[in-house]
């Protein structure tokens, strides 16, 4: 197991005695992970920690234990970069489905929605080009679009930054990303859809900024088209930004 993963590790064992609920019920849920892994004799590596949590988040699908949810889908975007590509390709279809559960902004935290962000963006980028033509990728794609334009801007934000970190880095031997034009279709909807919703506009253009050089050559003129009209829209704000 390499040094980063077990300080990442060390450092969160070592919240069990934290006065912070949150941080606690990550330490403990950690521990059980580490018992589980050490019974069953299973290497202490990532795969394994991996293994353990995607077991424990199948058992809980619908159980309505919020607390122990939010502590494993945590610890997921903990682990998950560690894990292998080829890993993340075979569980990609349970990965989707237990995570998607979470993405239901009524009920959804901003520390839990921005873990789940952060596990669907590192399982995303581990897909191949194959898989971005499923619906099931391109409709996270599009969930994590509609958070890049929320109103509250911890989730916005790291919306924001898993999209532009996706279309940047195509699966090989692409050189933009087959699931560009799904993004840049969202964004010239919510561009047309301005006058009706300015701030989901306004949000759009901080999107903008960060993705444009990253889209297919040939939406870059409906693009031009809808900033052009930003300024008849008597939007002062969305005008400034476009």
């Amino acid at each position: 197991m390499d040094s980063e993963f077990e300080h990442q590790l060390q450092k969160l064992r070592d919240k069990i005695g934290s006065k912070t609920p949150h941080q606690q019920q990550h330490a403990a849920m950690l521990l059980a992970v580490e018992e589980t892994i050490t019974e069953q004799k299973a290497p202490v590596e990532p795969a394994s920690y991996f293994a353990a949590l995607l077991t424990l988040m199948e058992q809980q699908s619908g159980s309505g234990s919020n607390a122990l949810s939010n502590a494993i889908i945590f610890l997921l975007s903990v682990v998950l970069p560690h894990v292998s590509a080829s890993m993340l390709r075979a569980k990609f279809t349970t990965m989707m489905a237990v995570l998607s559960q979470s993405l239901d902004l009524a009920s959804a935290d901003v520390a839990l929605l921005r873990s789940v962000i952060s596990c669907l963006e590192t399982v995303l980028l581990a897909q191949d080009a194959s898989s971005w033509r499923q619906p099931i990728a391109q409709g996270t794609l599009r969930s994590l679009m509609q958070l890049s334009t929320d109103s509250k801007p911890k989730i916005r934000k790291r919306a924001q930054e898993a999209v532009s970190s996706l279309l940047s880095r195509p699966p090989p031997p692409t050189a933009i990303h087959p699931a560009a034009h799904i993004a840049s279709q969202f964004i010239l909807e919510m561009l047309a859809n301005a006058k009706a919703d300015p701030q989901a506009a306004m949000h759009t253009l901080q999107l903008v900024k960060q993705t444009e050089m990253l889209w297919p050559a040939d939406e870059f003129e409906g693009l031009c088209a809808a900033l052009m009209q930003l300024p008849r829209l008597n939007t002062p704000y969305v005008a400034t930004l476009a």
